[in-house]
């Protein structure tokens, strides 16, 4: 099994809440039939290394770092980070805070960057987009260069490839997704007629 097709057996196993007749209320506050609780897969052992490996291979050679909203891009960017130790291509991982520190420097940005950094911004799902985007806008106004976005899973609703597509393209990054919400929905309908 290919580690990509490890990776979507986890993601479905863990983080594809799907039950038919629930419905999951979202941060929108829209409702839906499914939810994709991703920090169960991103935070599971067996989901690191793969993880690592696989959005280290999407990200830029000139890149020196990796990192993007926390709570969610935290264990994606440490796991990119440690597999990328042991490669010619070593990137270290930041985290992008919600409100800017009160005290000390007083940055949006924690972890090893500098300003002049080429960066890539990851993030574990997208629905809107509009995390990611505020983590690259947050970015650049701490002068990091974001060369790419890499997401876990893109839920293909509201816009959100595309508004983040937009918001990079001024900058001439790309937007890359390992998974869709259609990747795991295909997954999950075969693992239920096994």
């Amino acid at each position: 099994m290919s580690p990509r097709d490890e990776l979507l057996g986890i993601l479905v196993r863990r983080s594809y809440l799907r039950e038919p007749g629930k419905q999951f209320l979202l941060a929108s506050g829209r409702l839906s039939d499914y939810y994709i609780e991703a920090s169960l897969t991103t935070t599971y052992h067996a989901a690191l290394p793969l993880i690592g490996e696989l959005l280290h291979a999407l990200i830029p050679a000139e890149a020196v770092a990796v990192g993007g909203p926390t709570m969610g891009a935290d264990p994606i960017a440490a796991a990119v980070a440690y597999h990328s130790a042991d490669t010619a291509r070593r990137v270290s991982w930041f985290s992008v805070r919600k409100t800017a520190k009160q005290h000390g420097a007083r940055r949006w940005l924690e972890g090893s960057v500098t300003p002049g950094d080429r960066v890539v911004v990851v993030e574990d799902v997208i629905t809107s987009g509009g995390a990611l985007i505020d983590a690259v806008r947050k970015c650049g106004e701490e002068g990091l260069q974001v060369l790419a976005a890499v997401a876990l899973v893109d839920r293909e609703e509201d816009g959100g490839r595309a508004r983040v597509e937009k918001a990079l393209a001024a900058a001439g990054a790309r937007f890359h997704a390992l998974f869709t919400r259609t990747d795991l929905e295909h997954a999950w309908q075969a693992a239920r007629e096994r």
